[in-house]
């Protein structure tokens, strides 16, 4: 069964794809996570084992979900309704399409107000407010900042409208043209940021952090968590890249362009990490992660003066940039739905999609405020929505993708949905989503569940 055309056109080219779907991969989790993982868990071994996995885990469960969306050329649901269909299986696989879509929304709407901080702190560090100030005073301006719903009510709006109006212009006009501007514009702060830390001479420390190889501080937990990060980091199991491979041309190269996410992605990782770790240890500042690193850290870590002031908007900035990218390939999936679904324009499906992430992210925003003793199990909202996100709806999709693509859809579907002329690669892909593949999200699952912790504890 022979690729169909899109009705609503193709990107521009394999090289545009490519920016975009980097973009759609590079966030806030690369910049403050991956560099830190490093750091705490041996380094360059640390390093190397999630090179292993992106190749084994997150390159072939990359190429799936775009041979899938290419295939289906629809919205998530619709497209998995006729993918089940065509494969003859059971209607119960389309449950991908609504874990997927569910997915994208959830993970926007908590997504969407950690990145209106960046921007609420691009524009504090062109004020100057971070210079001199001390690491507890970075600590409670953040906690103050992020207690107050009316401010951080404004910056999660301003930045789902932002969102909303690149989407509202096509993924080609829109998204595509976005991505092949803001992500080289990242790219290029980054190294700049790094040319600074280098000839200030902070460079040597966050090196040793970052590269030293342990192999005592690696161990089973760190083999862990380089597998999750290596899930986590390609933006799997919540539908944008199924989204964005709808659009994909039949003959396009996905050998080469799930490689160049991969290198563009792992690049820009350690390309900030650097820079952002160099700074905190000139500062003398303890190493963190996540919203700690990049909120409370950080500010701390600024040098005084005009330099400073033009080294913390630089960062922000950046970090407001690859959020935005990765968020408008997010919006696609919820706007695509609509307008396959109920058959409504871009503009009315991409606004009714960022009101609906707004209205849901407004739980987020509160649970850092007046909902944030409000708890289920020990969880307030934000914590649910992570955890549910996280923990099982993005590694189950990915699992349920991984298992129909690989056992159930017909071999010589899954061929012509692949596209590939080289027959090894095709093998050697489904090979990689039978085994090692399918063997990593299970383990991803366990270890999101607390399965292996509770294993090593009565092992210990």
């Amino acid at each position: 069964m022979n690729i169909r055309e899109s009705s609503y056109g193709y990107w521009g080219s394999s090289s545009r794809f490519l920016w975009v779907a980097a973009g759609a991969t590079v966030g806030i989790g690369n910049v403050a996570r991956l560099p830190y993982l490093m750091g705490e868990h041996g380094g360059a071994v640390f390093l190397g084992f999630y090179l292993l996995c992106l190749l084994l885990v997150g390159l072939p469960l990359l190429a799936t979900e775009w041979v899938l969306g290419r295939w289906m050329r629809d919205d998530v649901i619709s497209g998995f309704r006729r993918v089940v269909d065509a494969a003859g299986a059971s209607r119960f696989w389309v449950v991908i399409g609504y874990l997927s879509l569910a997915s994208a929304v959830m993970v926007l709407s908590y997504y969407s107000v950690i990145a209106g901080w960046s921007l609420a702190y691009a524009v504090r560090a062109a004020g100057g407010v971070f210079d001199g100030i001390g690491v507890e005073h970075a600590r409670e301006a953040f906690l103050s900042f992020a207690q107050d719903p009316e401010r951080a009510l404004s910056w999660h709006t301003i930045f789902m409208v932002t969102a909303c109006i690149i989407v509202t212009h096509g993924f080609r006009d829109g998204i595509e043209r976005a991505a092949l501007r803001l992500l080289p514009t990242a790219f290029l702060v980054a190294i700049g940021l790094c040319l600074y830390t280098m000839l200030t001479g902070s460079t040597a420390e966050a090196l040793r952090f970052l590269l030293t190889p342990d192999w005592q501080k690696f161990g089973w937990r760190g083999a862990l968590e380089a597998l999750q990060q290596a899930f986590f980091t390609m933006a799997l199991g919540i539908g944008s890249m199924l989204a964005l491979g709808s659009y994909l041309p039949a003959r396009a190269p996905l050998k080469r362009l799930a490689l160049g996410v991969v290198l563009i992605d792992t690049g820009f990782s350690l390309l900030a990490g650097l820079a952002i770790f160099a700074l905190i240890f000139s500062a003398g500042v303890e190493p963190a992660s996540g919203v700690a690193l990049l909120f409370q850290a950080l500010p701390a870590a600024f040098p005084a003066g005009v330099v400073g002031i033009v080294v913390a908007l630089s960062l922000y900035t950046m970090l407001f940039i690859v959020t935005l990218t990765a968020a408008s390939a997010l919006l696609e999936t919820t706007t695509r739905y609509l307008m396959d679904r109920f058959r409504t324009t871009r503009v009315f499906a991409a606004t009714s999609s960022s009101l609906l992430i707004w209205f849901l992210g407004l739980g987020t925003l509160l649970s850092f405020g007046v909902l944030q003793d409000v708890t289920l199990m020990g969880r307030n909202f934000f914590g649910w929505m992570q955890w549910l996100t996280a923990n099982w709806f993005a590694p189950a999709t990915a699992l349920l993708i991984c298992i129909f693509t690989a056992r159930i859809m017909p071999e010589e579907m899954a061929r012509s949905a692949f596209g590939e002329r080289e027959g090894w690669l095709f093998s050697l892909w489904r090979a990689l989503l039978r085994y090692p593949t399918r063997l990593a999200l299970i383990i991803i699952l366990g270890y999101s569940a607390g399965l292996l912790d509770w294993i090593a504890e009565l092992w210990g």
